[in-house]
């Protein structure tokens, strides 16, 4: 707040680190929530899907610990909040953007965990290769990663979705330098991913991307895919908050379960 009411500027920082560890109290109440259904939460959570529950007043121990109470739980501590009413229960969403940092770290830190996969990713070369080239190669090498490992396990969760989350999660370390904006956050006709400088004098690259998913079976469509995202990109590039932005480099990347195929447009 000091710093905004100086310079009338958002803060760099917007997680404050007496806060940045609080993924990790996240953490301790989802792994009351084991497997697939805590991964389930945090899918629908970081996606501009929500999660549906009701809140509950009383938490009872000899009931069990499930979706309602993990919710609830969430809800009570601020870590979600109601975005509407919705077939008889609440709707809940991330109430704001420090929130969803925090629910990226941890989401990239529980598929590290369940891959046993740490490669001790220095986000600085990635975020270098994005601003001073507009390339988003190693970016794309460490979400190929990511999938080929998921693969390896015979993963069964692969979709357009939980790729776009997975590649949200891995450039939100790059928030110090961009602005990163997803369809994910506004629920509406919007491109996957927008990376924005924040700071336009220093002369970084832009960069959208559209995101498309097959499965194995259907590789035989890759290039109707591709020529479905190249049309949407190049709608997007129209709207007004997106054309006058400077240094904008557009790509689609198609998912083939763990083969991934970019192109720039």
């Amino acid at each position: 707040l000091n710093e905004y009411t100086r310079h009338k500027e958002m803060p760099t920082k917007m997680v404050d680190v007496n806060i940045a560890s609080d993924y990790e109290k996240i953490g301790r109440m989802l792994n009351l929530c084991h497997g697939e259904k805590r991964l389930q939460i945090l899918e629908d959570v970081i996606s501009s899907d929500g999660v549906l529950g009701d809140i509950i007043q009383k938490f009872n121990p000899a009931v069990g610990f499930g979706d309602n109470e993990m919710i609830s739980m969430l809800y009570y501590l601020g870590y979600l909040t109601v975005e509407k009413e919705e077939f008889g229960s609440e709707k809940l969403i991330i109430p704001n953007r420090v929130m969803r940092e925090i629910y990226s770290d941890y989401f990239l830190k529980i598929v590290n965990e369940d891959l046993n996969f740490d490669k001790g990713t220095n986000y600085s070369i990635l975020l270098r290769d994005v601003a001073k080239e507009g390339s988003i190669e190693k970016t794309i090498e460490l979400l190929k990663e990511y999938l080929t490992n998921l693969s390896n396990r015979d993963y069964q969760r692969f979709d357009e979705k939980y790729v776009k989350i997975l590649f949200y999660s891995i450039v939100m370390n790059f928030r110090l330098a961009y602005l990163v904006k997803s369809e994910m956050e506004v629920a509406r006709k919007y491109p996957d991913i927008l990376l924005v400088p924040k700071d336009p004098s220093k002369g970084y690259s832009a960069v959208m991307i559209e995101f498309k998913y097959l499965k194995k079976e259907n590789a035989d469509k890759l290039e109707e895919k591709q020529k479905e995202a190249t049309l949407q990109i190049e709608e997007y590039a129209n709207f007004e908050e997106i054309k006058n932005i400077a240094n904008l480099r557009k790509y689609t990347v198609i998912a083939v379960n763990d083969e991934v195929y970019v192109e720039e447009i």
